[in-house]
């Protein structure tokens, strides 16, 4: 299966360079190279979905991860758990079982970010 994979942004990849050769104060200009690579990952569709939930539930089953997102396919889930894995954002566990068994979880930084997210919803919800 053909992962899409997430990628690091290169270095000037918003233009900042190009801001501070036309004239922009270095110390005023503000980069925006490393958002890039966050928001490849978060603005990917289930993805802030499953982190609030992974966060609200601790440890999870793909079962229950596809019971809690009936309207997302099975291998949507796959790659978006794999893209959160790769990312360092959540934990993959595998049992050595018969039925096998994985379990998620976030990570230290996949907390931190999900954290983060909350003062991104409260200001978006602000009236």
């Amino acid at each position: 299966m053909g992962l899409p994979i997430l990628t690091v942004p290169e270095a000037n990849a918003c233009g900042c360079m190009d801001r501070v050769v036309a004239g922009a104060k270095t110390d005023s200009h503000e980069c925006l190279c490393s958002t890039t690579g966050l928001v490849q990952i978060i603005g990917r569709k289930y993805a802030l979905r499953l982190l609030f939930l992974l966060g609200e539930r601790g440890v999870m089953r793909f079962g229950d991860l596809r019971s809690e997102m009936d309207d997302m396919s099975s291998s949507t889930l796959t790659i978006r758990l794999v893209e959160l894995e790769q990312a360092g954002l959540i934990t993959r566990r595998m049992f050595e079982e018969i039925p096998p068994r994985v379990e998620y979880t976030l990570t230290k930084k996949g907390e931190a970010m999900r954290k983060s997210l909350f003062n991104f919803s409260k200001f978006a919800s602000r009236k």
